[in-house]
């Protein structure tokens, strides 16, 4: 049934609600004849039970559902992958590459302060579950956005919805990193790549697989502090962020470390987050399962909170094979 704005928009004036009582009326009663709106009223009276009548029967209703165990079922869940099937076709893969975070999840100190989780409503108090929370922007799986290195560039928010579907780029050095926790990922590990498997894609994300998603439980094997409070992780080599903004047409960057720049570089000169973002770029920093995925042919999709003015935000991100 259309509202009433827009049945007074073609009725005009004339249009009162009671054109729909009538006609509704009819519709379900086609072998009753009535003028008015008062009538329909009044046949609706004279045929509704009465309500003590209907609370019985709910009552009824409700002890036969329940006698069937119906009420403590719980709801079906949604067909497995359906959505994703009817998107991408049968026979393709899907890995989550963000990690689930909470308080406990490690944060980059002194640059990131711990999220707090407060429950706020509960099922049994109020009747159902709610969170407060209050977290950095750059908490769990997370995006630094264009604008955080440059205030004239995109926040977050402005991101084109396009730049957040790519193609995806899988890098690996994890074997390297063993050895070296200062490892980069340097424009001989990208030219390598492009000798096996042709040029970087235009619009692609380019993610770095260091091997650091298997220590997300272990900070202390996260950071690797020494013995003044330095930390050691890989991240992107200068040299290989520059060759990505001046010679490729990338949208992006991921890493499944705790930072585009190394341990060291981000205390020394941040220049990966200076090459890559105030040129427009975003990058995707704590990405996971960066190596369940291959290294070319995929896709990623990334949802992105999208929070006015951001600087950073938490993603759930997604790579697609």
């Amino acid at each position: 049934m259309c509202g009433t704005w827009v049945m007074k928009a073609v009725y005009g004036d004339t249009y009162t609600e009671d054109h729909d009582l009538i006609h509704a009326h009819k519709a379900c009663n086609p072998e009753e004849s009535v003028q008015s709106a008062g009538e329909v009223r009044r046949a609706a009276a004279a045929a509704a039970p009465s309500r003590r009548r209907m609370l019985g029967l709910a009552g009824a209703l409700g002890a036969t559902v329940a006698g069937m165990g119906l009420l403590d079922a719980k709801p079906a869940a949604a067909a497995p992958a359906a959505g994703a099937k009817k998107l991408f076709g049968t026979g393709r893969r899907i890995v989550d590459m963000s990690h689930a975070w909470g308080e406990d999840f490690p944060v980059f100190r002194p640059f990131v302060e711990p999220p707090k989780f407060t429950q706020v409503a509960s099922v049994e108090k109020e009747g159902y579950n709610t969170l407060m929370i209050t977290m950095d922007e750059h908490s769990g799986t997370h995006m630094d956005g264009p604008k955080h290195f440059d205030n004239g560039q995109l926040a977050t928010d402005e991101i084109p919805a396009e730049n957040l579907i790519a193609p995806l780029v899988v890098v690996r050095i994890a074997d390297r990193a063993q050895k070296d926790l200062d490892a980069l990922l340097t424009y001989d590990d990208l030219r390598q790549w492009e000798s096996r498997h042709g040029r970087i894609p235009d619009g692609a994300v380019v993610a770095m697989d260091c091997g650091w998603s298997s220590r997300i439980n272990d900070p202390d094997r996260i950071f690797n502090r020494d013995a003044d409070g330095k930390p050691h992780f890989p991240g992107i080599g200068w040299d290989a962020a520059e060759f990505l903004v001046t010679q490729r047409n990338i949208v992006g960057v991921a890493t499944d470390s705790p930072s585009l720049d190394s341990g060291a570089n981000n205390y020394l000169d941040p220049r990966a987050h200076k090459f890559l973002l105030p040129t427009g770029h975003y990058g995707i920093e704590w990405a996971a399962n960066v190596d369940k995925l291959p290294e070319s042919g995929a896709m990623t999709v990334i949802g992105l909170m999208k929070h006015k003015g951001g600087f950073a935000g938490p993603v759930r991100m997604f790579g697609i094979y």
